[in-house]
């Protein structure tokens, strides 16, 4: 019985192989409208084990029509099983994205867990910037957008069922990476703020910061505070976002934030071992965090769009309340942030180690 199932696993794997040799991989995929068309984009691979790389263009009224006219080009089969990243232009976000997700969503041959993109330029231009990076740019792309410790200070992990998920759950809006070309290179950009399927606007750089901390996409970044005329920066690592709510006349909030932090430079004359400086650096701390995490509920109530799921949070909670408020509950909304540092100092320097506790 063994010998038997051998043999049958060696012409199982002779068949892979073949069928692997007709098949052109698909690393990423980009679209832009232009012209009332649809223009794809296909970044393919001969295998994975080869650098040669090559882009493949169809067009068409939809989709669908757009990639039937990319296989009409294509000497192999195009497989898009293994699809890292997929770029979408600002304009077809703008005009909503589920025309050109609904493709991707129905085959069953495409997986869904492939990080989606907003181009600040033309999509077809960040695809034909990924070559010259390395050999594989855009699976460094992909961990940069998914890892914990991305150069990038508002990483945002979007899939394509994330976002599928958060257009449909009720109480939160989807939130995407905008990335766009510089200096020839490939940058992260801040958030991009939908409303069901549609691009509403770019977030700042400090709100994309702090909606990537309330919603524990980030568990460290770099926070540069004032201190008189100078600065200090502190380096925030292990981050962890808990919320409890109550409700009366408002919707009140408690989010605590606790994590560890250190000091990475400091301009101001400040004496990490003397108490009443340390006491001072950490009220410089906890107000510079508290500003810019309330700009970021500012900026949700400003919108009306709840990029941070709050509303979701009490739809899994509280869900007599939430059909009670579903329609204003954005107005009710009252939120406290508690941060409470705690020094502790190392016995053999100057250097001070903070630990953020509830």
């Amino acid at each position: 019985m063994k010998k038997l199932l051998i043999i049958f696993l060696i012409f199982l794997t002779g068949c892979n192989y073949r069928e692997l040799n007709d098949l052109a991989i698909v690393e990423c995929a980009s679209v832009d409208l232009i012209n009332n068309e649809y223009v794809v984009n296909y970044v393919t691979r001969a295998s994975k084990d080869t650098k040669e790389i090559n882009l493949i263009e169809g067009k068409g009224k939809t989709i669908s029509d757009a990639i039937s006219d990319m296989n009409l080009k294509s000497p192999k089969e195009l497989y898009i099983g293994h699809m890292l990243i997929y770029v979408i232009s600002e304009d077809v976000a703008k005009n909503g994205v589920n025309k050109v997700i609904d493709y991707f969503f129905r085959n069953a041959r495409h997986k869904k867990t492939f990080q989606f993109v907003i181009a600040k330029d033309n999509a077809k231009d960040i695809l034909k910037t990924m070559p010259p990076l390395n050999n594989y740019p855009a699976d460094n792309i992909a961990k940069n957008l998914t890892s914990e410790n991305s150069l990038s200070k508002f990483v945002f992990n979007t899939t394509l069922m994330s976002f599928i998920k958060n257009v449909k759950d009720p109480g939160i809006e989807p939130i995407v990476n905008g990335i766009k070309i510089e200096d020839k290179l490939l940058k992260l950009e801040p958030l991009a703020i939908f409303k069901d399927d549609k691009l509403i606007k770019w977030e700042e750089p400090i709100i994309s910061e702090s909606i990537s901390i309330l919603i524990n996409q980030s568990s460290s970044f770099k926070l540069e505070a004032p201190c008189n005329d100078y600065k200090i920066i502190f380096s925030l690592n292990d981050l962890k976002v808990k919320k409890t709510f109550k409700i009366n006349d408002k919707i009140n909030f408690k989010i605590y934030l606790t994590g560890n932090t250190e000091i990475n430079e400091m301009s101001c004359n400040y004496n990490l071992n003397s108490p009443s400086d340390l006491k001072k650096i950490e009220d410089i701390l906890v107000k510079t965090l508290k500003e810019n995490l309330s700009k970021t509920i500012e900026e949700l109530k400003k919108t009306k769009i709840d990029f941070l799921g709050l509303g979701y949070y009490i739809y899994q909670n509280d869900y007599y309340n939430y059909l009670k408020y579903k329609n204003n509950y954005i107005d009710k909304l009252n939120v406290d942030f508690i941060i409470k540092p705690n020094v502790l100092m190392n016995e053999n320097s100057n250097e001070g180690t903070y630990d953020l506790n509830e």
